[in-house]
């Protein structure tokens, strides 16, 4: 059993040493571990070509990203080997690092789940044997804790974009950490309450993974939405409280005041439609694939449509200084 730690904060500052904590428990619940620091990598942002969804819908393939020169490719390896993973990171802004999201970018199409399923079944089913289709080591079962670092209570976004990280991957988080007021360069250490948290949360993400995950694993807050224990919710249309849509799985629900407790209400008709389901993702996968990635019936127009905006402005950009040609 490997679990992968994922750090994007300072050197041995606060994330990180909550995720070394996290993955000292792990290590005491019998499981491998191994550490990366985001900082050590160069990981490009994604540009939106596409590539990974066309080459896992319509040819089956593993849906590999065609950028080769950066170090995504060392971190998909680190993933794929991987039964668990501990992501910490700074808040900034009330949200994670930019280098997650950049990371989140890359991996988000090309790793979900169910596109990685249509491909491999779409493979088999056309006797496909042209390529490399997906890694079987991808379809593994995988748990996750989530450890969100701030400054102050500027942390509404932490919890939900770390949750965003794992679950195009199908990953099981089992716990969301937000440790607050922890400023200052390894001042969590005088918070033993974060620290015995981390590692008894980490010990429990390697005995659970010894087994089949359930939903019944997790052990953090329960949040309002009860299949992503996400406590962030968007009020969709104006004032009305139905749709209430979940900020992280993007169910359906109805927000209520009882007593001064706010619930969100879940209609059993609703719950498939939830992005952390593999039914979900499976809606998602055939709505791209009848209407985003269809041709507009007028595509031949595009070129001269776009003359307008092909050459107007020329982007700015720093001007570098004259090589010295000593």
């Amino acid at each position: 059993m490997k679990i992968l730690g994922v750090t994007c904060g300072r050197k041995n500052s606060n994330t990180e040493i909550l995720v070394k904590e996290a993955l000292m428990g792990a290590e005491e619940g019998g499981a491998e571990v191994e550490l990366i620091r985001l900082h050590d990598l160069n990981i490009k942002p994604c540009t939106g070509c596409n590539s990974c969804v066309i080459d896992l819908f319509e040819r089956g393939g593993s849906g590999a990203c065609i950028i080769k020169n950066d170090d995504f490719h060392f971190f998909n390896e680190k993933f794929l080997d991987c039964d668990g993973m501990v992501v910490g990171s700074p808040i900034y802004e009330k949200s994670p690092s930019g280098q997650l999201k950049s990371l989140n970018d890359r991996m988000g199409p090309s790793h979900d789940m169910a596109f990685q399923m249509i491909a491999r079944d779409s493979r088999q089913a056309r006797g496909i044997t042209k390529g490399t289709g997906p890694d079987p080591r991808f379809f593994k079962q995988r748990g996750a804790i989530l450890i969100g670092v701030g400054g102050s209570e500027w942390d509404t976004l932490a919890a939900p974009l770390l949750h965003l990280f794992v679950f195009p991957m199908q990953v099981e988080v089992l716990d969301k950490i937000i440790a607050n007021w922890v400023a200052l360069p390894k001042s969590v250490l005088f918070r033993e309450d974060l620290l015995t948290r981390a590692h008894n949360s980490g010990k429990h993400l390697a005995e659970c993974l010894k087994r089949e995950l359930t939903p019944a694993d997790y052990i953090g807050e329960p949040g309002l939405c009860k299949l992503c224990h996400s406590k962030l919710v968007e009020i969709r249309e104006g004032d009305k409280n139905y749709p209430a849509i979940c900020g992280i799985c993007g169910v359906r629900g109805t927000l209520t005041v009882t007593d001064g407790k706010v619930n969100f209400e879940i209609k059993e008709e609703d719950i498939p439609h939830s992005h952390v389901l593999l039914s979900g993702k499976f809606m998602h996968g055939e709505d791209l694939q009848t209407k985003s990635l269809v041709p507009h019936p007028n595509e031949h127009e595009i070129p001269a449509r776009f003359r307008k905006y092909e050459k107007y402005l020329t982007p700015s950009r720093p001007v570098k200084p004259a090589s010295d040609p000593t």
